[in-house]
């Protein structure tokens, strides 16, 4: 280790030690300014990330009861079309229905030729009702089945309608589907074959037309009706389907596009925390940055310092060596004996 070597003339300024103090002291307070702003920053950042959270999360939570409140008011509309249109169904079937009545009335007026209903045939209007079942799918010429013990076992349609499907049972008559073995006149109700028979033989020669000809015991007219009526409705029935169908469509599509909105806004929310980390993590970055700088620049200081400093520290750091005016001396003297010896020697 080199020794800074001193001579009695040298001098030694001792002033510069409080420099050095005062300027280790306002390097340290450059450094807690600099720790308290970035601290100081910090906490702006951290209540800007809440604010902002804070304000995605009330737009998430708008976005969400606001789905909610279109999804109610869709199926409100979805349930008052669905009554809509159930009610207009049944309204197109009573319509239907007393359509029906009114042609099956005149048919029968027709067929007994007389102008006025009398009780008799006002009966069997209220009494002889048929359902496309039995008229067209079964092809059944009695129409609903008749049990064992003597009762009607109602069709599907016919209880729908809720009649019985009356027609010429056999030995029992139509009094046997109203729950009675006697028509209204009190006598036996004649064979479905016999009905039918008579029907035909009351018609004149001439009168014969397709309104007034009877199928199965009905006149044509009310069955072509019953199927009109029926395919009207089975149509209805198809475009309230469809209807429907249509507006799942539309509610579900618009539910699509709502979930991409709220995937979109969450896909946003993290772009914004990771934005947010980055920065974060520059500003760690430029802090060590600058900490490192202002201690590279504070040992520089030292250095220079200690160059110029009268004291010279060991390698330690514990002990400080000053060589004194005697020492140089002795160094001196030595010199000067070892050119002596030199000059002896060459000599």
């Amino acid at each position: 280790m080199e020794f800074l070597r001193l001579s009695k003339d040298t001098l030694i300024d001792w002033s510069l030690l409080p420099q050095v103090e005062l300027r280790e002291e306002e390097a340290k307070r450059q450094e807690e300014e600099a720790k308290a702003e970035w601290r100081r920053q910090k906490e702006v950042q951290k209540a800007e990330e809440v604010q902002k959270a804070e304000e995605v999360r009330r737009q998430e939570e708008e976005c969400r009861v606001e789905m909610v409140r279109q999804t109610e008011i869709a199926h409100q509309q979805e349930e008052a079309e669905r009554q809509r249109a159930i009610d207009e169904a049944w309204e197109q079937m009573e319509r239907e229905q007393k359509e029906e009545m009114q042609a099956w009335a005149r048919a029968v007026m027709v067929t007994q030729g007389s102008g006025m209903l009398g009780p008799s045939s006002a009966v069997a209007v209220l009494m002889l009702r048929a359902c496309k079942r039995c008229t067209v799918l079964l092809q059944e010429p009695e129409g609903c089945v008749v049990s064992e013990q003597g009762k009607v076992r109602v069709c599907l349609p016919c209880q729908k309608a809720r009649k019985a499907c009356i027609w010429p049972l056999g030995a029992g008559g139509a009094g046997v589907a109203m729950g009675s073995r006697t028509e209204a006149s009190g006598k036996p109700a004649p064979r479905g074959g016999e009905k039918h028979k008579k029907a035909c033989t009351t018609m004149e020669e001439g009168e014969d037309d397709d309104d007034t000809e009877e199928v199965f015991g009905v006149p044509r007219v009310m069955a072509e009706e019953q199927r009109d009526a029926l395919g009207m409705l089975t149509q209805a029935l198809v475009q309230v389907a469809e209807r429907m169908v249509a507006a799942e469509a539309c509610d579900e599509e618009r539910l699509a596009l709502e979930r991409e909105t709220v995937e979109i806004w969450r896909a946003h929310l993290a772009m914004a925390r990771r934005a947010a980390d980055h920065e974060e993590e520059r500003l760690e970055m430029d802090w060590v940055q600058l900490s490192i700088a202002q201690q590279w620049t504070e040992d520089l200081w030292k250095m220079g310092m200690l160059m110029r400093s009268p004291f010279v520290y060991s390698s330690k750091g514990k002990e400080r060596v000053v060589e004194t005016e005697a020492e140089v001396e002795e160094g001196g003297e030595e010199v000067d004996d070892e050119d002596e010896d030199a000059q002896g020697e060459e000599e």
